[in-house]
């Protein structure tokens, strides 16, 4: 028989079940006494699936648990995705708490999640929420984090960009400051000293093009999603950056930039080591110069080395993938909102992740550990369990 004590003080409720007591503290007096009342309901009829309930009300992380169709370790109280044995930290579980009350969509909360659980860090998988929390990253839909990547044009232009560059710094001053839709507008050249412009295309027709010598480039629009869309490594004409430290890198839109996990520092402490750095704005606005350009980036979850223990708001990673540029005016980012180019991404993913799977299948880890980066204690079988889940994943996503 199921045994309930409880007592109310003001805003506060202590509660026994079956010898076990709780505490829940209320924000008002009013939802203190509902609770209360709830309480000495259930009393009258004790069934287990009335203590489950009331249960669930006071534990939070049960709560989520039934909420979500997770599962639940009642020994340690950690939660866990269904099927996975990679507990899921305790700001992710007050995010989705959050998002829960909010009705919002936990996709890429969880999307995020699967990734991350392949990072082979384990600091990195615990501190990673806090670290987006406390600055301006945001999460697509897909699970991929987007950063900020301050560069130098190789062989600079300083003065002349090429169309290129003029085209994604208009699509996405058009879309995001202007809010209208980049269809509505045309690219034209002057023939009389090469300068590139845009309008939208009702005005360009009551223009008398010969007169004024412009000739039309085409759709904005269209220009950019060729842009995007249309990789050709060998093209010559594709614009290309390096990185402003060394200078010896060669980064294209749309083409992962890599270096060796294992090369990477995955010391927290050390805000400044090897490996490739990303941030949010603060960071990137205060590294950038006048000669910048600021690429918007994708980064995998499973790739982050480093996330600093101090107030910077720049981590480290492997990999990132560059797939657009920011507006750059007056020393700050305008921050990307538009739908993310992640469908080109997850190609190159897919890849890495088909690698990964041959190698926990014949035994071997999948990823090479970072230097001082912590073991990984989880095994191969739970590997192989998240890394074909999120490889179905994709091919779900795919219709395949």
């Amino acid at each position: 028989m199921n045994t309930i004590n409880a007592i109310k003080f003001g805003k506060v409720v202590n509660l026994s079940i079956n010898g076990k007591l709780y505490t829940k503290k209320f924000d008002t007096n009013e939802e203190a006494n509902d609770f209360y009342l709830e309480i000495l309901s259930i009393k009258k009829n004790p069934t287990d699936e009335n203590i489950d309930s009331l249960i669930i009300s006071i534990n939070k992380n049960k709560r989520i648990a039934y909420l979500n169709n997770f599962e639940i370790d009642t020994n340690t109280n950690e939660i866990f995705l269904a099927g996975f044995n990679t507990p899921i930290p305790q700001t992710m579980i007050d995010i989705i708490e959050d998002y829960n009350k909010n009705n919002y969509p936990l996709e890429p909360i969880i999307n995020f999640w699967k990734l991350l659980m392949i990072n082979p860090d384990k600091r990195v998988r615990n501190s990673i929420f806090d670290f987006i929390k406390n600055h301006d990253f945001s999460i697509t839909d897909f699970g991929y984090l987007i950063a900020y990547k301050a560069v130098y044009r190789q062989n600079d232009t300083k003065d002349k960009l090429n169309l290129d560059e003029f085209v994604t710094n208009k699509f996405l001053k058009v879309k995001n400051n202007w809010k209208c839709s980049p269809n509505k507008y045309v690219v034209y050249k002057s023939l009389n000293d090469n300068v590139l412009g845009i309008t939208k295309k009702r005005t360009i027709n009551f223009w008398n093009l010969k007169e004024k010598n412009l000739k039309i480039i085409g759709n904005l629009a269209d220009l950019f999603n060729n842009i995007i869309k249309t990789k050709n490594n060998t093209n010559q004409n594709a614009s290309k950056y390096t990185d402003m430290y060394s200078k010896t890198m060669t980064i294209e839109l749309g083409v992962p930039v890599k270096v060796p996990r294992e090369s990477c520092d995955a010391d927290p402490q050390k805000s400044c080591s090897t490996g490739l750095h990303v941030g949010a704005t603060k960071y990137v606005e205060s590294y950038a110069d006048e000669n910048s350009v600021i690429l918007v980036c994708l980064v995998n979850p499973m790739n982050i080395v480093a996330v600093p223990d101090n107030e910077s708001s720049k981590m480290r990673v492997c990999e990132y993938y560059p797939f657009a540029l920011a507006t750059f005016n007056n020393n700050k980012i305008e921050i990307i909102e538009q739908k993310y180019f992640e469908f080109d991404y997850r190609n190159y993913e897919l890849t890495d992740l088909e690698t990964m799977a041959e190698k926990t299948i014949a035994n071997e880890q999948p990823i090479k550990n970072a230097i001082h980066s912590e073991l990984d204690d989880r095994s191969l079988s739970e590997l192989t369990t998240v890394i074909q889940s999120r490889i179905y994943d994709i091919y779900d996503a795919m219709g395949y």
